[in-house]
């Protein structure tokens, strides 16, 4: 995985990671961003793209409600 500080998001953000490509979404590089924020604290991982297909809605609700399929990147928060 490269490095996860190049996807740290800024301080006035709720996220702690974002913008990581949907290529790094693998079940070591989920272990690796869960030992370095701790393991005893709950992430939330969150799909971001546009769904493509869904023309019918704004804009903002195709991001907010982005499935895994049609992700681009993902974002980590503590919950």
């Amino acid at each position: 995985m490269s490095k996860l500080r190049d996807f740290r998001a800024p301080e006035n953000e709720s996220a702690i990671y974002k913008g990581i490509p949907m290529s790094k979404y693998t079940e070591e590089s989920r272990k690796v961003i869960r030992q370095v924020i701790g393991e005893n604290k709950t992430l939330r991982f969150v799909f971001r793209g546009p769904r493509r297909f869904d023309y019918d809605r704004f804009p903002q609700t195709r991001r907010a409600s982005c499935i895994k399929a049609n992700a681009v990147t993902f974002s980590v928060y503590i919950r």
